[in-house]
Protein backbone atom coordinates (compact mmCIF):
# COMPACT_ATOMS: atom_id res chain seq x y z
CA UNK A 1 0.00 0.00 0.00
CA UNK A 2 2.80 2.34 1.02
CA UNK A 3 4.64 1.14 -2.41
CA UNK A 4 1.41 2.48 -4.60
CA UNK A 5 1.19 5.85 -1.99
CA UNK A 6 4.89 6.47 -3.54
CA UNK A 7 3.70 5.36 -7.51
CA UNK A 8 0.48 8.00 -7.35
CA UNK A 9 2.42 10.74 -5.89
CA UNK A 10 5.45 10.28 -8.23
CA UNK A 11 3.39 10.23 -11.18
CA UNK A 12 1.65 13.48 -9.60
CA UNK A 13 4.73 15.06 -9.55
CA UNK A 14 5.29 13.95 -12.80
CA UNK A 15 2.00 15.73 -14.20
CA UNK A 16 3.00 18.83 -12.31
CA UNK A 17 6.03 19.40 -14.45
CA UNK A 18 4.65 19.07 -17.53
CA UNK A 19 2.13 21.57 -17.11
CA UNK A 20 5.25 24.04 -15.98
CA UNK A 21 4.86 27.26 -18.47
CA UNK A 22 7.93 28.36 -20.41
CA UNK A 23 7.77 32.37 -20.34
CA UNK A 24 9.95 33.09 -17.21
CA UNK A 25 7.05 32.50 -14.79
CA UNK A 26 8.55 30.97 -11.59
CA UNK A 27 6.37 28.00 -9.90
CA UNK A 28 4.48 25.13 -10.88
CA UNK A 29 0.56 24.84 -11.60
CA UNK A 30 -0.39 22.50 -8.22
CA UNK A 31 -3.76 21.98 -10.34
CA UNK A 32 -4.20 18.78 -11.64
CA UNK A 33 -6.62 17.61 -14.38
CA UNK A 34 -10.29 17.01 -13.08
CA UNK A 35 -11.05 13.47 -12.49
CA UNK A 36 -14.04 11.67 -14.05
CA UNK A 37 -15.62 10.64 -10.19
CA UNK A 38 -15.43 11.41 -6.67
CA UNK A 39 -13.63 8.63 -5.42
CA UNK A 40 -10.17 9.29 -7.66
CA UNK A 41 -10.55 13.26 -6.90
CA UNK A 42 -10.99 11.91 -3.17
CA UNK A 43 -7.92 10.29 -3.98
CA UNK A 44 -5.95 13.12 -5.35
CA UNK A 45 -7.00 15.35 -1.99
CA UNK A 46 -5.06 12.39 0.02
CA UNK A 47 -2.49 11.83 -2.00
CA UNK A 48 -1.40 15.83 -2.37
CA UNK A 49 -1.79 16.10 1.76
CA UNK A 50 0.84 12.96 2.10
CA UNK A 51 3.66 13.53 -0.31
CA UNK A 52 6.56 12.25 1.02
CA UNK A 53 10.09 14.03 1.26
CA UNK A 54 11.76 12.83 -1.56
CA UNK A 55 9.30 14.16 -3.82
CA UNK A 56 9.45 17.71 -2.52
CA UNK A 57 12.90 18.01 -3.03
CA UNK A 58 13.02 16.67 -6.44
CA UNK A 59 10.14 19.67 -6.62
CA UNK A 60 12.70 21.99 -4.40
CA UNK A 61 15.00 21.08 -6.83
CA UNK A 62 12.91 21.92 -9.87
CA UNK A 63 11.73 25.28 -8.68
CA UNK A 64 15.94 26.14 -7.74
CA UNK A 65 16.44 25.08 -11.16
CA UNK A 66 14.09 27.58 -12.57
CA UNK A 67 14.30 30.61 -10.26
CA UNK A 68 18.14 29.96 -11.56
CA UNK A 69 17.39 30.38 -15.36
CA UNK A 70 14.95 33.02 -14.75
CA UNK A 71 17.57 34.84 -13.03
CA UNK A 72 20.14 34.13 -15.48
CA UNK A 73 17.28 35.51 -18.27
CA UNK A 74 17.04 38.33 -16.07
CA UNK A 75 20.99 39.23 -15.90
CA UNK A 76 21.00 38.74 -19.73
CA UNK A 77 18.13 41.48 -19.78
CA UNK A 78 19.88 43.52 -17.45
CA UNK A 79 22.69 43.41 -19.36
CA UNK A 80 21.22 44.22 -22.79
CA UNK A 81 19.37 47.22 -21.02
CA UNK A 82 22.69 48.44 -19.29
CA UNK A 83 25.09 48.27 -23.01
CA UNK A 84 22.21 50.41 -24.40
CA UNK A 85 24.07 54.13 -22.86
CA UNK A 86 27.55 53.00 -23.65
CA UNK A 87 25.82 52.51 -27.11
CA UNK A 88 25.39 56.36 -26.75
CA UNK A 89 28.85 56.70 -25.45
CA UNK A 90 30.40 55.06 -28.43
CA UNK A 91 32.34 52.60 -25.99
CA UNK A 92 30.50 49.71 -27.19
CA UNK A 93 33.52 46.88 -27.84
CA UNK A 94 34.08 45.57 -31.26
CA UNK A 95 32.24 43.01 -33.00
CA UNK A 96 34.99 40.46 -33.34
CA UNK A 97 34.93 40.80 -29.37
CA UNK A 98 31.14 39.94 -29.70
CA UNK A 99 31.30 36.88 -31.42
CA UNK A 100 32.90 34.57 -28.95
CA UNK A 101 30.31 35.66 -26.09
CA UNK A 102 27.46 34.52 -28.33
CA UNK A 103 29.10 31.51 -29.43
CA UNK A 104 29.58 30.93 -25.54
CA UNK A 105 26.25 31.55 -24.88
CA UNK A 106 24.71 29.48 -27.83
CA UNK A 107 26.66 26.86 -26.91
CA UNK A 108 25.64 27.03 -23.22
CA UNK A 109 21.77 27.45 -24.83
CA UNK A 110 22.68 23.92 -26.63
CA UNK A 111 23.51 22.59 -23.28
CA UNK A 112 20.89 24.21 -21.12
CA UNK A 113 18.33 22.41 -23.85
CA UNK A 114 20.44 19.49 -24.22
CA UNK A 115 19.92 19.01 -20.20
CA UNK A 116 16.32 19.63 -20.34
CA UNK A 117 15.30 17.49 -22.63
CA UNK A 118 17.75 14.54 -21.23
CA UNK A 119 15.79 15.31 -17.90
CA UNK A 120 12.09 15.21 -19.42
CA UNK A 121 13.10 11.45 -21.48
CA UNK A 122 14.19 10.32 -17.85
CA UNK A 123 11.54 11.47 -16.65
CA UNK A 124 9.45 10.21 -19.00
CA UNK A 125 10.80 7.06 -19.27
CA UNK A 126 10.10 6.71 -15.32
CA UNK A 127 6.73 7.64 -15.81
CA UNK A 128 6.44 4.50 -18.43
CA UNK A 129 7.90 2.00 -15.65
CA UNK A 130 5.63 3.43 -13.20
CA UNK A 131 2.64 2.64 -15.19
CA UNK A 132 4.13 -1.02 -15.98
CA UNK A 133 4.45 -1.81 -12.35
CA UNK A 134 1.14 -0.41 -11.98
CA UNK A 135 -0.57 -2.44 -14.90
CA UNK A 136 1.07 -5.47 -13.14
CA UNK A 137 -0.16 -4.65 -9.80
CA UNK A 138 -3.54 -4.42 -11.34
CA UNK A 139 -3.21 -7.63 -13.04
CA UNK A 140 -2.41 -9.46 -9.50
CA UNK A 141 -4.56 -7.92 -8.46
CA UNK A 142 -7.21 -9.29 -10.77
CA UNK A 143 -5.84 -13.21 -10.60
CA UNK A 144 -5.89 -12.68 -6.74
CA UNK A 145 -9.65 -12.04 -6.99
CA UNK A 146 -10.38 -14.94 -10.01
CA UNK A 147 -8.73 -17.21 -7.93
CA UNK A 148 -10.41 -16.16 -4.81
CA UNK A 149 -13.76 -16.08 -6.31
CA UNK A 150 -12.84 -19.50 -7.50
CA UNK A 151 -11.86 -21.45 -4.69
CA UNK A 152 -15.29 -19.83 -3.05
CA UNK A 153 -17.13 -21.24 -5.58
CA UNK A 154 -15.81 -24.63 -4.99
CA UNK A 155 -16.64 -24.06 -1.15
CA UNK A 156 -19.93 -23.25 -1.95
CA UNK A 157 -20.19 -26.53 -4.28
CA UNK A 158 -18.77 -28.37 -1.13
CA UNK A 159 -21.46 -27.90 0.77
CA UNK A 160 -24.25 -27.83 -1.49
CA UNK A 161 -23.31 -31.84 -1.99
CA UNK A 162 -22.42 -32.06 1.34
CA UNK A 163 -25.97 -30.76 2.36
CA UNK A 164 -27.73 -33.20 -0.61
CA UNK A 165 -25.60 -36.32 1.07
CA UNK A 166 -27.23 -35.06 4.49
CA UNK A 167 -30.79 -35.24 2.60
CA UNK A 168 -30.47 -38.43 1.28
CA UNK A 169 -29.94 -40.32 4.60
CA UNK A 170 -32.76 -41.79 6.11
CA UNK A 171 -31.54 -41.56 9.51
CA UNK A 172 -30.14 -37.98 11.06
CA UNK A 173 -30.87 -35.88 8.13
CA UNK A 174 -31.84 -32.61 10.35
CA UNK A 175 -29.62 -33.02 12.85
CA UNK A 176 -27.49 -30.45 11.92
CA UNK A 177 -27.32 -27.09 10.19
CA UNK A 178 -24.63 -26.13 7.86
CA UNK A 179 -23.39 -22.08 7.88
CA UNK A 180 -23.20 -20.84 4.56
CA UNK A 181 -20.11 -19.07 3.84
CA UNK A 182 -20.87 -15.30 3.58
CA UNK A 183 -18.11 -14.09 0.91
CA UNK A 184 -17.57 -10.15 0.48
CA UNK A 185 -16.44 -8.18 -2.15
CA UNK A 186 -12.72 -6.07 -1.09
CA UNK A 187 -11.83 -2.88 -2.19
CA UNK A 188 -10.13 -2.70 -6.19
CA UNK A 189 -7.39 0.03 -5.06
CA UNK A 190 -6.23 -1.57 -1.87
CA UNK A 191 -4.18 -5.05 -3.02
CA UNK A 192 -2.76 -5.04 1.03
CA UNK A 193 -6.69 -5.01 2.24
CA UNK A 194 -7.82 -7.50 -0.54
CA UNK A 195 -5.48 -10.28 0.24
CA UNK A 196 -6.05 -9.08 4.14
CA UNK A 197 -9.83 -9.94 3.98
CA UNK A 198 -8.83 -12.85 1.63
CA UNK A 199 -6.53 -14.38 4.89
CA UNK A 200 -9.43 -13.58 7.05
CA UNK A 201 -11.57 -16.16 4.68
CA UNK A 202 -8.89 -18.49 4.57
CA UNK A 203 -8.76 -18.34 8.49
CA UNK A 204 -12.73 -19.35 9.05
CA UNK A 205 -11.66 -22.64 7.19
CA UNK A 206 -10.80 -24.88 9.79
CA UNK A 207 -13.78 -23.84 12.04
CA UNK A 208 -15.84 -25.04 8.87
CA UNK A 209 -13.38 -28.25 8.50
CA UNK A 210 -13.90 -29.10 12.10
CA UNK A 211 -18.11 -28.99 12.08
CA UNK A 212 -17.92 -30.62 8.42
CA UNK A 213 -15.66 -33.27 10.52
CA UNK A 214 -18.06 -33.72 13.48
CA UNK A 215 -21.26 -33.67 10.90
CA UNK A 216 -19.51 -36.59 9.23
CA UNK A 217 -18.58 -37.95 12.47
CA UNK A 218 -21.93 -37.99 13.92
CA UNK A 219 -23.48 -39.53 10.55
CA UNK A 220 -20.73 -42.69 10.17
CA UNK A 221 -22.04 -43.43 14.45
CA UNK A 222 -25.63 -43.43 13.22
CA UNK A 223 -25.05 -45.42 10.50
CA UNK A 224 -22.67 -48.12 12.40
CA UNK A 225 -25.76 -48.56 14.86
CA UNK A 226 -27.58 -49.39 12.43
CA UNK A 227 -25.80 -51.49 10.45
CA UNK A 228 -25.53 -53.21 14.28
CA UNK A 229 -29.12 -53.39 14.09
CA UNK A 230 -29.98 -54.74 10.62
CA UNK A 231 -26.96 -57.39 11.44
CA UNK A 232 -29.21 -58.45 14.67
CA UNK A 233 -32.35 -58.42 13.10
CA UNK A 234 -31.06 -61.01 9.81
CA UNK A 235 -28.89 -62.96 12.62
CA UNK A 236 -32.73 -63.63 13.83
CA UNK A 237 -34.48 -63.78 10.68
CA UNK A 238 -31.52 -67.10 9.56
CA UNK A 239 -32.30 -68.46 13.28
CA UNK A 240 -36.09 -68.20 12.55
CA UNK A 241 -35.53 -69.84 8.67
CA UNK A 242 -33.16 -72.75 10.34
CA UNK A 243 -35.86 -73.35 12.90
CA UNK A 244 -38.84 -73.40 10.01
CA UNK A 245 -36.57 -75.54 8.13
CA UNK A 246 -36.19 -78.24 10.79
CA UNK A 247 -40.02 -78.71 11.78
CA UNK A 248 -40.85 -78.97 7.67
CA UNK A 249 -38.28 -82.18 7.98
CA UNK A 250 -39.97 -83.31 10.75
CA UNK A 251 -43.43 -82.84 9.13
CA UNK A 252 -41.91 -84.76 6.11
CA UNK A 253 -40.53 -87.62 8.35
CA UNK A 254 -43.91 -87.91 10.08
CA UNK A 255 -46.20 -87.85 6.88
CA UNK A 256 -43.78 -90.72 5.21
CA UNK A 257 -44.10 -93.32 8.62
CA UNK A 258 -47.61 -93.06 8.36
CA UNK A 259 -47.80 -94.25 4.51
CA UNK A 260 -45.51 -96.44 5.32
CA UNK A 261 -47.40 -98.52 7.82
CA UNK A 262 -49.38 -101.40 6.29
CA UNK A 263 -52.35 -103.78 7.18
CA UNK A 264 -51.33 -108.00 7.50
CA UNK A 265 -53.38 -110.66 6.92
CA UNK A 266 -56.55 -109.97 9.17
CA UNK A 267 -60.20 -111.87 9.20
CA UNK A 268 -63.33 -110.00 7.20
CA UNK A 269 -64.30 -108.57 10.15
CA UNK A 270 -61.20 -107.20 11.15
CA UNK A 271 -60.31 -106.34 7.66
CA UNK A 272 -63.85 -105.00 7.17
CA UNK A 273 -63.32 -103.20 10.38
CA UNK A 274 -59.78 -101.67 9.01
CA UNK A 275 -60.68 -100.37 6.49
CA UNK A 276 -63.18 -98.14 7.58
CA UNK A 277 -60.41 -97.42 9.79
CA UNK A 278 -57.94 -96.70 7.08
CA UNK A 279 -60.60 -94.71 5.16
CA UNK A 280 -61.01 -92.77 8.26
CA UNK A 281 -57.55 -92.73 8.95
CA UNK A 282 -56.50 -91.58 4.93
CA UNK A 283 -58.89 -88.95 5.33
CA UNK A 284 -56.70 -87.44 7.98
CA UNK A 285 -53.47 -87.86 6.61
CA UNK A 286 -54.73 -86.11 3.67
CA UNK A 287 -56.11 -83.40 5.83
CA UNK A 288 -52.74 -83.38 7.40
CA UNK A 289 -51.02 -83.54 3.95
CA UNK A 290 -52.89 -80.31 3.18
CA UNK A 291 -52.31 -78.63 6.69
CA UNK A 292 -48.42 -79.52 6.20
CA UNK A 293 -47.97 -78.84 2.47
CA UNK A 294 -49.72 -75.28 3.62
CA UNK A 295 -47.43 -74.80 6.73
CA UNK A 296 -44.70 -75.74 3.51
CA UNK A 297 -45.75 -72.84 1.32
CA UNK A 298 -46.02 -70.39 4.08
CA UNK A 299 -42.59 -70.93 5.33
CA UNK A 300 -41.09 -70.94 1.97
CA UNK A 301 -42.78 -67.56 0.76
CA UNK A 302 -41.59 -66.25 4.57
CA UNK A 303 -37.61 -67.68 3.34
CA UNK A 304 -38.00 -65.92 0.14
CA UNK A 305 -38.98 -62.60 1.83
CA UNK A 306 -37.02 -62.79 4.63
CA UNK A 307 -34.16 -63.33 1.90
CA UNK A 308 -35.01 -60.46 -0.07
CA UNK A 309 -34.98 -58.54 3.50
CA UNK A 310 -31.53 -59.78 3.57
CA UNK A 311 -30.85 -58.60 0.15
CA UNK A 312 -32.12 -55.11 0.73
CA UNK A 313 -30.16 -54.62 4.23
CA UNK A 314 -26.82 -55.41 2.26
CA UNK A 315 -27.54 -53.11 -0.33
CA UNK A 316 -28.20 -50.58 2.18
CA UNK A 317 -24.67 -51.36 4.32
CA UNK A 318 -23.10 -51.12 1.00
CA UNK A 319 -24.42 -47.75 0.37
CA UNK A 320 -23.73 -46.49 3.70
CA UNK A 321 -20.51 -47.15 3.22
CA UNK A 322 -19.71 -45.62 0.05
CA UNK A 323 -21.53 -42.25 1.64
CA UNK A 324 -18.78 -42.38 4.63
CA UNK A 325 -16.29 -43.23 2.03
CA UNK A 326 -17.43 -39.79 -0.05
CA UNK A 327 -17.55 -37.52 2.80
CA UNK A 328 -13.97 -38.63 3.88
CA UNK A 329 -12.98 -37.98 0.19
CA UNK A 330 -14.73 -34.07 0.15
CA UNK A 331 -13.22 -33.75 2.93
CA UNK A 332 -9.59 -34.71 2.41
CA UNK A 333 -10.16 -32.32 -0.86
CA UNK A 334 -11.74 -29.77 0.99
CA UNK A 335 -8.35 -29.85 2.99
CA UNK A 336 -6.24 -29.57 0.17
CA UNK A 337 -7.92 -26.69 -1.51
CA UNK A 338 -7.09 -24.52 2.02
CA UNK A 339 -3.37 -25.42 2.06
CA UNK A 340 -3.08 -24.61 -1.97
CA UNK A 341 -5.35 -21.50 -1.23
CA UNK A 342 -2.58 -20.51 1.54
CA UNK A 343 0.09 -21.11 -0.27
CA UNK A 344 -0.96 -19.24 -3.02
CA UNK A 345 -1.49 -16.18 -0.41
CA UNK A 346 1.60 -16.51 0.49
CA UNK A 347 3.02 -16.14 -2.90
CA UNK A 348 0.82 -13.28 -3.41
CA UNK A 349 2.63 -11.32 -0.36
CA UNK A 350 5.65 -12.31 -1.16
CA UNK A 351 5.64 -11.09 -4.63
CA UNK A 352 4.05 -8.11 -3.37
CA UNK A 353 7.03 -7.38 -0.68
CA UNK A 354 9.35 -7.85 -3.60
CA UNK A 355 7.58 -5.21 -6.45
CA UNK A 356 7.61 -2.69 -3.25
CA UNK A 357 11.27 -3.22 -2.25
CA UNK A 358 12.07 -2.89 -6.09
CA UNK A 359 9.92 0.13 -6.22
CA UNK A 360 11.72 2.13 -3.95
CA UNK A 361 15.28 0.97 -4.75
CA UNK A 362 14.45 2.31 -8.01
CA UNK A 363 13.00 5.69 -6.63
CA UNK A 364 15.90 6.28 -4.32
CA UNK A 365 18.28 5.72 -7.40
CA UNK A 366 16.46 7.57 -9.49
CA UNK A 367 16.27 10.40 -6.88
CA UNK A 368 19.72 9.98 -6.37
CA UNK A 369 20.73 10.34 -9.28
CA UNK A 370 18.50 13.73 -10.32
CA UNK A 371 20.42 14.93 -6.77
CA UNK A 372 23.49 14.41 -8.44
CA UNK A 373 23.04 15.69 -11.93
CA UNK A 374 21.17 19.02 -10.36
CA UNK A 375 24.39 19.58 -8.01
CA UNK A 376 26.76 19.26 -10.70
CA UNK A 377 24.43 21.36 -12.99
CA UNK A 378 24.43 24.03 -10.54
CA UNK A 379 28.24 23.91 -9.86
CA UNK A 380 28.46 24.38 -13.96
CA UNK A 381 26.12 27.06 -13.96
CA UNK A 382 27.85 28.67 -11.36
CA UNK A 383 31.23 28.43 -12.93
CA UNK A 384 29.82 29.61 -16.31
CA UNK A 385 28.36 32.67 -14.55
CA UNK A 386 31.41 33.65 -12.50
CA UNK A 387 33.18 33.11 -16.17
CA UNK A 388 30.19 34.99 -17.78
CA UNK A 389 30.74 38.50 -14.97
CA UNK A 390 34.60 38.13 -15.17
CA UNK A 391 34.41 38.23 -19.22
CA UNK A 392 31.94 41.41 -18.85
Amino acid sequence: ERANESIYQLKYALEERQFVKGEGEVGFDQSSVDRDNDDSRNCQNRQEQQHSHAVNQLKILLQHQERTESEVSLSRRKMSFSKLPEDATGDLPALSDLIPIINDQSQYINHLEAEVKFCKEELSGMKDRVQVVVLENEELHQKLKFLTAEHMLREQTLLDASANAQNSWPVGSNDCIMRQPVTSSPAHNKDQAFVTAAVAEVGKWPVELEKLKLLYQEKVNILDAQIQSLRKDLSESQKTCRDLEGRLKHQKSLVSATNSIRVGGLCLKCAQHEAVLAQTHSNVHMQTIERVTKERDDLMDALVSLRQNMKEMHQRESNACEQVKQAVQMAEEANLEKTQALVQCEQLKSEMERQKNRLERELAAQLNKRTDEKEALREEMKKEREGLAAMV
